[in-house]
Protein backbone atom coordinates (compact mmCIF):
# COMPACT_ATOMS: atom_id res chain seq x y z
CA UNK A 1 0.00 0.00 0.00
CA UNK A 2 3.12 2.66 0.93
CA UNK A 3 4.23 1.76 -2.73
CA UNK A 4 0.76 1.98 -4.29
CA UNK A 5 0.62 5.84 -2.42
CA UNK A 6 3.59 7.30 -3.11
CA UNK A 7 2.92 6.29 -6.92
CA UNK A 8 -0.24 8.34 -6.50
CA UNK A 9 1.47 11.00 -4.76
CA UNK A 10 4.60 11.63 -6.63
CA UNK A 11 5.14 14.51 -9.40
CA UNK A 12 3.75 13.13 -12.54
CA UNK A 13 7.01 14.33 -14.96
CA UNK A 14 10.33 12.06 -12.61
CA UNK A 15 12.11 9.57 -15.66
CA UNK A 16 14.54 11.68 -18.30
CA UNK A 17 16.73 14.74 -17.37
CA UNK A 18 16.69 17.94 -19.28
CA UNK A 19 18.44 20.92 -18.71
CA UNK A 20 17.01 23.35 -20.91
CA UNK A 21 19.32 25.22 -23.43
CA UNK A 22 17.34 27.51 -26.02
CA UNK A 23 18.28 30.92 -27.99
CA UNK A 24 14.75 32.32 -28.85
CA UNK A 25 15.77 35.83 -29.50
CA UNK A 26 19.01 36.03 -32.04
CA UNK A 27 18.96 39.88 -33.06
CA UNK A 28 15.46 40.15 -31.71
CA UNK A 29 13.32 38.72 -34.53
CA UNK A 30 16.15 37.91 -37.21
CA UNK A 31 16.74 35.07 -36.35
CA UNK A 32 14.11 34.21 -34.03
CA UNK A 33 13.44 30.32 -33.30
CA UNK A 34 9.91 31.68 -32.12
CA UNK A 35 9.30 32.25 -36.08
CA UNK A 36 10.71 28.81 -37.63
CA UNK A 37 6.64 27.19 -38.39
CA UNK A 38 5.60 30.63 -40.51
CA UNK A 39 4.93 30.06 -43.94
CA UNK A 40 6.17 34.16 -44.02
CA UNK A 41 9.71 32.34 -43.23
CA UNK A 42 12.16 30.92 -46.31
CA UNK A 43 13.48 26.97 -45.71
CA UNK A 44 16.83 28.82 -46.51
CA UNK A 45 15.96 31.50 -43.00
CA UNK A 46 15.14 28.46 -40.94
CA UNK A 47 18.61 26.73 -42.13
CA UNK A 48 20.03 29.40 -41.05
CA UNK A 49 18.02 29.64 -37.63
CA UNK A 50 19.58 25.72 -36.87
CA UNK A 51 22.69 26.81 -37.76
CA UNK A 52 22.89 29.51 -35.28
CA UNK A 53 21.68 27.48 -32.51
CA UNK A 54 23.70 24.73 -32.66
CA UNK A 55 24.60 24.03 -29.01
CA UNK A 56 21.63 24.87 -27.98
CA UNK A 57 19.21 21.67 -26.89
CA UNK A 58 15.82 23.03 -27.44
CA UNK A 59 14.01 25.63 -29.38
CA UNK A 60 10.65 27.60 -28.44
CA UNK A 61 8.70 28.14 -31.49
CA UNK A 62 5.25 29.79 -31.68
CA UNK A 63 1.83 27.56 -32.79
CA UNK A 64 -0.22 30.91 -32.93
CA UNK A 65 0.43 34.06 -33.69
CA UNK A 66 -0.92 37.32 -36.13
CA UNK A 67 1.91 39.73 -35.41
CA UNK A 68 3.64 40.48 -38.68
CA UNK A 69 7.05 40.96 -37.55
CA UNK A 70 7.25 37.59 -35.77
CA UNK A 71 5.97 35.56 -38.89
CA UNK A 72 1.93 34.46 -39.12
CA UNK A 73 1.07 31.14 -37.67
CA UNK A 74 -2.56 30.54 -37.31
CA UNK A 75 -3.60 26.90 -38.69
CA UNK A 76 -1.77 23.51 -37.52
CA UNK A 77 -0.14 22.83 -41.40
CA UNK A 78 0.57 19.74 -42.66
CA UNK A 79 4.03 20.80 -43.11
CA UNK A 80 4.77 21.34 -39.15
CA UNK A 81 6.01 17.41 -38.61
CA UNK A 82 8.60 17.38 -41.43
CA UNK A 83 10.02 21.41 -40.29
CA UNK A 84 10.00 19.97 -36.70
CA UNK A 85 11.84 16.43 -37.31
CA UNK A 86 14.04 18.15 -39.30
CA UNK A 87 14.97 21.25 -36.99
CA UNK A 88 17.31 18.90 -34.71
CA UNK A 89 16.34 20.46 -31.57
CA UNK A 90 13.33 19.37 -29.14
CA UNK A 91 10.46 21.59 -29.51
CA UNK A 92 8.94 23.65 -26.98
CA UNK A 93 5.53 25.07 -28.71
CA UNK A 94 4.09 28.28 -27.21
CA UNK A 95 0.39 28.05 -28.23
CA UNK A 96 -0.25 31.83 -28.55
CA UNK A 97 1.67 34.84 -28.71
CA UNK A 98 1.05 38.11 -27.58
CA UNK A 99 -0.10 41.41 -29.40
CA UNK A 100 -2.74 39.36 -31.78
CA UNK A 101 -5.62 40.68 -30.65
CA UNK A 102 -7.58 38.90 -33.71
CA UNK A 103 -6.82 35.58 -32.16
CA UNK A 104 -8.54 36.78 -28.61
CA UNK A 105 -11.55 38.25 -30.31
CA UNK A 106 -12.14 34.73 -31.25
CA UNK A 107 -12.79 33.79 -27.18
CA UNK A 108 -11.35 31.22 -25.37
CA UNK A 109 -13.21 28.28 -26.58
CA UNK A 110 -11.34 28.98 -29.80
CA UNK A 111 -7.90 28.89 -28.65
CA UNK A 112 -8.66 25.66 -26.56
CA UNK A 113 -9.98 23.98 -29.82
CA UNK A 114 -6.90 25.08 -31.38
CA UNK A 115 -4.60 23.37 -28.44
CA UNK A 116 -6.22 19.92 -29.26
CA UNK A 117 -5.43 20.58 -32.86
CA UNK A 118 -2.18 20.90 -32.13
CA UNK A 119 -1.51 18.29 -29.36
CA UNK A 120 -3.40 15.86 -31.86
CA UNK A 121 -0.54 16.63 -34.64
CA UNK A 122 2.69 17.07 -32.96
CA UNK A 123 2.33 16.02 -29.60
CA UNK A 124 4.94 13.03 -29.97
CA UNK A 125 7.91 15.51 -31.29
CA UNK A 126 7.18 17.82 -28.45
CA UNK A 127 9.00 18.07 -25.20
CA UNK A 128 6.84 20.42 -23.78
CA UNK A 129 4.43 23.44 -23.94
CA UNK A 130 4.01 26.98 -22.80
CA UNK A 131 0.07 27.89 -23.02
CA UNK A 132 0.73 31.57 -24.07
CA UNK A 133 3.37 34.39 -24.47
CA UNK A 134 2.93 37.32 -22.14
CA UNK A 135 -0.07 35.97 -20.59
CA UNK A 136 -0.92 38.77 -18.38
CA UNK A 137 -1.05 41.02 -21.36
CA UNK A 138 -4.88 39.74 -22.41
CA UNK A 139 -5.98 36.15 -20.55
CA UNK A 140 -7.16 36.34 -16.75
CA UNK A 141 -5.55 33.86 -14.27
CA UNK A 142 -8.31 32.04 -14.26
CA UNK A 143 -8.74 31.42 -18.33
CA UNK A 144 -4.61 30.43 -17.92
CA UNK A 145 -6.22 28.32 -15.61
CA UNK A 146 -8.87 26.88 -17.77
CA UNK A 147 -6.54 26.71 -20.77
CA UNK A 148 -3.79 24.61 -18.73
CA UNK A 149 -6.56 22.22 -17.15
CA UNK A 150 -8.68 21.90 -21.36
CA UNK A 151 -4.31 21.44 -22.41
CA UNK A 152 -3.96 18.46 -19.40
CA UNK A 153 -6.75 16.14 -20.82
CA UNK A 154 -5.33 15.83 -24.13
CA UNK A 155 -1.26 15.52 -23.12
CA UNK A 156 0.42 14.36 -20.11
CA UNK A 157 3.51 17.16 -21.45
CA UNK A 158 4.48 19.61 -18.98
CA UNK A 159 2.96 23.41 -19.20
CA UNK A 160 4.71 26.52 -18.68
CA UNK A 161 3.78 29.79 -18.14
CA UNK A 162 5.42 32.89 -19.38
CA UNK A 163 4.62 36.48 -17.85
CA UNK A 164 5.40 40.10 -18.51
CA UNK A 165 8.59 40.74 -16.32
CA UNK A 166 8.06 39.77 -12.60
CA UNK A 167 5.91 36.49 -11.18
CA UNK A 168 2.29 36.52 -10.86
CA UNK A 169 0.63 33.75 -8.22
CA UNK A 170 -2.50 33.83 -9.42
CA UNK A 171 -1.54 33.21 -13.12
CA UNK A 172 1.63 30.15 -12.28
CA UNK A 173 -0.24 28.67 -9.46
CA UNK A 174 -1.39 25.79 -12.08
CA UNK A 175 1.84 25.40 -13.78
CA UNK A 176 4.20 22.72 -14.03
CA UNK A 177 7.11 25.59 -14.90
CA UNK A 178 7.57 29.15 -14.55
CA UNK A 179 8.95 30.84 -17.76
CA UNK A 180 10.42 34.19 -16.24
CA UNK A 181 11.13 36.96 -18.44
CA UNK A 182 13.08 39.13 -15.93
CA UNK A 183 13.14 42.40 -18.72
CA UNK A 184 15.53 43.66 -20.48
CA UNK A 185 18.52 46.20 -19.59
CA UNK A 186 18.97 45.49 -16.55
CA UNK A 187 22.07 45.25 -14.38
CA UNK A 188 23.41 41.99 -12.67
CA UNK A 189 21.93 43.18 -9.11
CA UNK A 190 18.82 43.42 -10.75
CA UNK A 191 19.02 40.21 -12.69
CA UNK A 192 19.49 38.29 -9.91
CA UNK A 193 16.59 39.66 -7.59
CA UNK A 194 14.46 38.55 -10.69
CA UNK A 195 15.41 35.25 -10.59
CA UNK A 196 15.19 34.77 -6.37
CA UNK A 197 12.40 36.12 -6.64
CA UNK A 198 10.76 33.86 -9.37
CA UNK A 199 12.17 30.84 -7.49
CA UNK A 200 10.40 31.64 -3.86
CA UNK A 201 7.21 30.58 -5.85
CA UNK A 202 8.68 27.00 -5.70
CA UNK A 203 8.63 25.74 -8.60
CA UNK A 204 11.06 24.95 -11.28
CA UNK A 205 12.41 28.03 -13.69
CA UNK A 206 13.56 28.59 -16.78
CA UNK A 207 14.76 31.86 -17.13
CA UNK A 208 13.41 32.32 -20.19
CA UNK A 209 13.58 36.21 -21.33
CA UNK A 210 16.34 38.43 -20.39
CA UNK A 211 17.92 39.70 -23.66
CA UNK A 212 17.42 40.65 -26.80
CA UNK A 213 20.92 39.24 -28.79
CA UNK A 214 21.24 35.60 -27.29
CA UNK A 215 24.37 34.92 -28.81
CA UNK A 216 25.87 37.89 -27.19
CA UNK A 217 28.44 37.81 -24.64
CA UNK A 218 26.42 39.51 -22.14
CA UNK A 219 23.16 37.19 -22.82
CA UNK A 220 25.74 34.34 -22.28
CA UNK A 221 26.73 35.82 -18.63
CA UNK A 222 23.24 36.42 -17.57
CA UNK A 223 22.52 32.79 -18.46
CA UNK A 224 25.60 31.35 -16.86
CA UNK A 225 24.66 33.98 -13.66
CA UNK A 226 21.06 32.06 -13.79
CA UNK A 227 21.95 28.70 -14.24
CA UNK A 228 23.79 29.26 -10.61
CA UNK A 229 20.55 29.13 -8.97
CA UNK A 230 19.26 26.06 -7.69
CA UNK A 231 15.58 25.42 -9.15
CA UNK A 232 17.04 27.15 -12.27
CA UNK A 233 16.49 24.52 -15.25
CA UNK A 234 16.80 26.11 -18.08
CA UNK A 235 17.63 29.07 -20.29
CA UNK A 236 15.97 30.91 -23.55
CA UNK A 237 18.14 34.05 -24.22
CA UNK A 238 21.75 32.59 -24.62
CA UNK A 239 24.52 30.75 -22.58
CA UNK A 240 28.03 29.92 -22.01
CA UNK A 241 29.17 27.15 -20.96
CA UNK A 242 27.83 26.28 -18.11
CA UNK A 243 24.71 23.58 -17.06
CA UNK A 244 21.91 24.49 -15.30
CA UNK A 245 19.86 21.88 -12.64
CA UNK A 246 18.58 18.67 -14.01
CA UNK A 247 15.44 18.03 -13.62
CA UNK A 248 13.51 14.75 -13.46
CA UNK A 249 10.97 15.13 -16.68
CA UNK A 250 8.85 13.05 -18.56
CA UNK A 251 7.04 10.30 -17.14
CA UNK A 252 3.38 9.89 -18.27
CA UNK A 253 0.94 8.75 -16.40
CA UNK A 254 0.02 5.70 -18.38
CA UNK A 255 3.85 4.44 -16.92
CA UNK A 256 2.88 4.75 -13.49
CA UNK A 257 -0.33 3.18 -14.07
CA UNK A 258 1.37 -0.05 -16.04
CA UNK A 259 3.14 -0.24 -13.31
CA UNK A 260 0.89 -0.78 -9.94
CA UNK A 261 -2.00 -1.62 -12.44
CA UNK A 262 -2.53 -4.78 -10.50
CA UNK A 263 -2.91 -2.72 -6.72
CA UNK A 264 -4.90 -0.23 -8.87
CA UNK A 265 -7.62 -2.72 -9.93
CA UNK A 266 -7.82 -4.06 -6.85
CA UNK A 267 -8.26 -1.06 -4.85
CA UNK A 268 -11.12 0.18 -7.72
CA UNK A 269 -12.89 -2.94 -7.34
CA UNK A 270 -13.18 -2.75 -3.53
CA UNK A 271 -14.22 0.52 -3.21
CA UNK A 272 -16.56 0.04 -6.17
CA UNK A 273 -17.93 -2.94 -4.04
CA UNK A 274 -18.01 -0.65 -0.72
CA UNK A 275 -20.70 1.43 -2.20
CA UNK A 276 -22.49 -0.67 -3.52
CA UNK A 277 -22.33 -2.57 -0.15
CA UNK A 278 -23.14 0.65 1.28
CA UNK A 279 -26.37 0.70 -0.71
CA UNK A 280 -28.10 -2.51 0.73
CA UNK A 281 -26.30 -2.56 4.47
CA UNK A 282 -25.91 -0.60 7.01
CA UNK A 283 -22.94 -1.52 9.04
CA UNK A 284 -20.30 -2.85 6.47
CA UNK A 285 -17.01 -3.09 7.86
CA UNK A 286 -13.54 -2.36 5.53
CA UNK A 287 -10.63 -5.03 6.42
CA UNK A 288 -6.86 -4.88 5.44
CA UNK A 289 -5.85 -8.47 5.39
CA UNK A 290 -1.70 -9.03 5.17
CA UNK A 291 -0.25 -12.50 4.15
CA UNK A 292 3.14 -13.87 2.43
CA UNK A 293 1.69 -12.90 -0.80
CA UNK A 294 0.85 -9.08 -0.39
CA UNK A 295 -2.51 -7.88 0.70
CA UNK A 296 -6.09 -8.53 0.72
CA UNK A 297 -9.11 -6.01 1.06
CA UNK A 298 -12.04 -7.33 2.76
CA UNK A 299 -15.72 -5.87 2.59
CA UNK A 300 -18.14 -7.72 5.36
CA UNK A 301 -21.69 -7.10 5.58
CA UNK A 302 -24.37 -8.42 7.72
CA UNK A 303 -24.89 -11.01 4.75
CA UNK A 304 -22.15 -10.38 2.68
CA UNK A 305 -18.90 -10.70 2.36
CA UNK A 306 -15.72 -10.25 -0.09
CA UNK A 307 -11.76 -10.23 0.05
CA UNK A 308 -9.85 -9.20 -3.00
CA UNK A 309 -6.19 -9.41 -3.56
CA UNK A 310 -3.69 -9.22 -6.37
CA UNK A 311 -4.17 -13.00 -6.83
CA UNK A 312 -7.60 -13.90 -5.65
CA UNK A 313 -11.39 -12.63 -5.28
CA UNK A 314 -13.27 -14.93 -2.71
CA UNK A 315 -17.02 -14.14 -2.25
CA UNK A 316 -19.74 -15.65 0.05
CA UNK A 317 -22.74 -14.49 0.56
CA UNK A 318 -25.98 -15.23 1.99
CA UNK A 319 -28.85 -13.53 -0.64
CA UNK A 320 -32.39 -12.99 1.38
CA UNK A 321 -34.84 -10.51 -0.62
Amino acid sequence: MKKLLAAVLMLLFTTATADFKSTFLIGTERLSTLSYLSDDRSDAWRAEVRGAISNDTYADILARNTDKVWGIVDGVGSNWRSRLRGLGKKPVLWLISDDSPELYARGLNNQIDYQNKVVSEVDDLVSHYVICLECDEYYSPSQVSTLIRKLREKTDKPIGVHLTPGVQSEYIKDADIIYLQTGFYLNEQQFRRQVENALSFGKPVVVSEYHLNGTSSEAKRLGDIACSYEGVIGTGNGRGQTSCQTLKWGKKKKDWYQEYEKELIVTGIGVATLFAVLSYTKKPTVQLHVNDDGYEIGLIADRYKLRYSEERILATYDIRF
